[in-house]
């Protein structure tokens, strides 16, 4: 362990991150508490883009003072916010105090590093308007091409002669309109409906049971912050589901394993960030939500589990009552005390969110 004081600062942050060198990320798995690969790979991106270009990079670690980090601090925070650099801080932070308390180095203050402000943006939510007309956009259906195969996809457009760009928004897919009606009817975070399996679709009894989510970097786990939940299946939300699953039917992808909103590449995986954020953007041009109105109003993707939050409370569900369906974490541990409220909560909830109604139902009245 003595000979991590004379490795240079960047080789010895990179063994420190690294899961398969690390003995402090080593010893953590074995006492049970492993990081997420996701948190560890952000360690490592901070690595590559800030403290390999430092003109610290390659002094030995027994060298490095505070004043070396400071003067990048001072550096980052003229363009960073303070949550990036308090993710920067924390792949220095870690690893200076692990070695110092085994007294390899000397300790290394941080209490003097200044931050600036958090100067975050409120997320902004989509009106029960705005979210009324997602649900009755006609949106395409799988196709079928000249060799009879299956294509879950939206069908790419014609490239217009000499070059020219269409001018009209790119159609909705039916994946795309249900990730959309899927968060926001369920509350549900985007890796959870990216996990989201058949067999926690309950018809039947109109429950969604929500038991795994789903990070690139770390593979199906469970629920972020122990958030295993079940919510009701609204009506708005139902028929896009069965015709999901009849879609899923067809392509040999409805097995109890097999994930809800299907990966055009490989059925066995669930579908991609780029891909959920890319219909995202596609609903709501859709809508007429242009990008700098997105911008302006700091519509997010995420945003979709606020809005599903806010209309139970706005609509009659206590505070509490909301946070057992949205596994809010602030209040999770409220919900605990009050186990007795489930089935009424999910009765209550149902009974709001079926309020919101496809044009189809509402025409025979």
């Amino acid at each position: 362990i003595d000979d991590f004081s004379r490795m240079p600062v960047v080789e010895f942050l990179r063994l420190f991150w690294d899961k398969t060198r690390s003995p402090y990320l080593q010893d953590l798995a074995a006492a049970g508490r492993p990081l997420s690969g996701h948190y560890i790979y952000s360690m490592q991106l901070n690595i590559k883009n800030y403290y390999s270009k430092t003109a610290f990079a390659q002094i030995p670690m027994r060298d490095l003072r505070f004043r070396h980090i400071d003067s990048l601090f001072r550096d980052l925070r003229k363009s960073k916010q303070r949550s990036t650099l308090e993710s920067i801080r924390r792949t220095i932070q870690k690893p200076c105090s692990w070695l110092a308390e085994r007294g390899v180095i000397e300790k290394i203050n941080f209490a003097g590093m200044i931050l600036p402000m958090e100067n975050s943006k409120e997320r902004g939510i989509l009106t029960l308007d705005e979210f009324q007309r997602i649900l009755d956009i006609e949106a395409e259906g799988p196709w079928t091409d000249q060799n009879r195969k299956l294509h879950v996809e939206t069908r790419s457009r014609d490239r217009l002669p000499g070059g020219a760009h269409n001018e009209d928004p790119t159609p909705v897919g039916w994946r795309e309109k249900l990730i959309v009606a899927l968060m926001g009817l369920t509350g549900m975070r985007l890796g959870e409906a990216r996990a989201l399996q058949w067999q926690d679709v309950d018809f039947q009894n109109g429950l969604i049971h929500i038991c795994r989510n789903y990070i690139d970097a770390d593979g199906l786990k469970e629920p972020k912050a122990r958030s295993r939940r079940t919510v009701p299946l609204s009506a708005a939300l139902e028929p896009l589901l069965l015709e999901a699953r009849k879609i899923a039917q067809t392509a040999g992808a409805a097995g109890p394993e097999n994930f809800v909103i299907l990966n055009a590449a490989n059925f066995a995986k669930p579908v991609a960030v780029t891909t959920a954020k890319r219909a995202w953007d596609r609903v709501l041009k859709a809508i007429g939500i242009s990008d700098e109105e997105k911008k302006q109003r700091n519509l997010t993707i995420h945003g979709l589990r606020h809005f599903y939050a806010t209309r139970l409370v706005d609509a009659g569900l206590t505070p509490l009552e909301a946070a057992k369906m949205t596994g809010h974490r602030t209040l999770a541990m409220l919900g605990r005390y009050s186990d007795h409220l489930q089935t009424e909560t999910v009765k209550k909830s149902r009974e709001i969110l079926d309020t919101l109604k496809r044009n189809e139902s509402n025409e025979g009245e």
